[in-house]
């Protein structure tokens, strides 16, 4: 899968394009997702849990969202306490050696300039879960 292929979702097909030597990236609306290399071609785990998180996609970004709003106050971070969290990215991570993938969704909060909060998600037979946040400056 050398140059352009594509995925098809139950409800959402997505087209990945070479992104660098180590990398494809697709894109759904405004979201990117990014998807690991294996030896010139698309990690065949991620793509199978992509299709599933690309169908999905509304309903995981309400799951992340939920799990932040556990940690973060949002009036104090960005000063307005209803702010919605803006989903801009969807990233798999290069796999351990778990069986399971797990994958990252990156927000950003208007008013929080330059942050970017992370929830990291683990696919598996009980679901996609969250397992962890963290928040970068840039």
């Amino acid at each position: 899968m050398r140059g352009r292929c594509g995925f098809e979702g139950e409800a959402v097909g997505v087209w990945y394009t070479r992104m660098g030597p180590a990398g494809w990236v697709g894109q759904i609306d405004h979201v990117r997702v990014y998807l690991s290399d294996e030896e010139g071609e698309i990690c065949r785990a991620q793509a199978a849990v992509a299709a599933a998180v690309t169908a999905s996609l509304a309903s995981l970004r309400d799951a992340a969202s939920a799990y932040l709003d556990l940690f973060v106050d949002r009036g104090k971070a960005c000063g307005r306490a209803q702010e919605p969290w803006w989903l801009d990215e969807v990233e798999f991570r290069d796999q351990t050696e778990e069986e399971t993938v797990c994958y990252a969704l990156h927000f950003s909060l208007h008013g929080d300039d330059g942050g970017l909060w992370t929830v990291g998600m683990r696919a598996s037979a009980d679901g996609h879960l969250p397992f962890r946040f963290e928040r970068w400056q840039g």
